[in-house]
């Protein structure tokens, strides 16, 4: 009769995760937590966070990004409307 060796887990790595971006620009975007937000306010938020995230990918010059926002109100309230 013959023994069988126990078999040895196998061991996790852990990963490592990458640090902030040092580099970019940072802005501070708050949150409302109220229940009773307008669904205007919501779409409000939603354009303006779009915007800042393009602006951070690639550089948006100001006019152009103030014409982007109010585009992106507009359409986004047409919509549900």
């Amino acid at each position: 009769m013959t023994l069988k060796k126990p078999k040895k887990k196998a061991v996790k790595k852990a990963v490592k995760k990458k640090g902030p971006n040092h580099g970019a620009k940072k802005a501070s975007f708050s949150i409302p937590r109220e229940n009773d937000v307008k669904m205007t306010e919501m779409v409000d938020l939603a354009a303006e966070v779009f915007v800042h995230t393009l602006e951070v990918s690639s550089r948006i010059p100001e006019r152009m990004k103030s014409r982007l926002l109010k585009a992106i109100k507009e359409a986004a309230k047409e919509a549900l409307s």
